[in-house]
């Protein structure tokens, strides 16, 4: 835990003495992504990429092998930058805000920006050896992933709505300030409201 690099080699005369079960390929899925908890997979290791035998360059990865260890084993190695955004996408389908209600609406602008930079996930393919072969990462629409990150943010809103109330005003003014499109969408949602009644 703590993103540390870990680096395994297998001992043996020859190929046969090592072989790696399903459950021995199975106890690497913790170390590569930890889905306890978001912050434990944000801290699971996203270097560990390959595993070396020694006297061959790694150990042949096949269909009976554990599909998640070798799903985040492909995403290390082809997408590091990306590798902790996208395993929390993969294995949290719900993201939990109210951890972070005790920072004030301070916060919100950082959980916007960290769906901004989470949003290759959606376009990031991996592949075996067949460059041709690729898949998603993350398989998922953007409207899907539009919908994720909305959530996220309602539920962050609704836990603080006396503050939300209080600083609407405050808000609005700092995104007309930096010409932030939301700020004109809900002037003009408020002016048709109001047209309404």
């Amino acid at each position: 835990v703590g993103n540390k690099v870990l680096r395994l080699h297998l001992c043996g005369e020859c190929e046969d003495e090592i072989a790696i079960t399903h459950a021995g390929w199975s106890a690497f899925s913790p170390v590569l992504c930890d889905t306890s908890s978001v912050n434990n997979t944000y801290l699971s290791n996203h270097t560990f990429h390959k595993i070396d035998r020694g006297y061959d360059e790694e150990v042949d990865i096949v269909e009976e092998d554990d599909e998640t260890v070798v799903l985040n084993l492909q995403l290390n190695m082809q997408h590091p930058q990306y590798a902790a955004r996208c395993k929390i996408l993969m294995k949290h389908p719900h993201l939990d805000m109210e951890p972070f209600l005790h920072c004030g609406l301070k916060f919100l602008p950082l959980a916007v920006a960290w769906f901004e930079r989470s949003k290759p996930c959606t376009t990031l393919t991996i592949y075996d050896e067949d460059p041709d072969l690729r898949r998603l990462v993350l398989d998922e629409s953007d409207e899907a992933f539009e919908s994720r990150e909305l959530t996220a943010m309602y539920e962050f809103v609704r836990g603080m709505p006396m503050e939300v109330m209080k600083r609407r005003k405050e808000l609005i003014v700092a995104a007309y300030d930096n010409n932030d499109e939301i700020a004109r969408i809900d002037e003009r949602y408020r002016e048709a409201l109001e047209q309404r009644d």
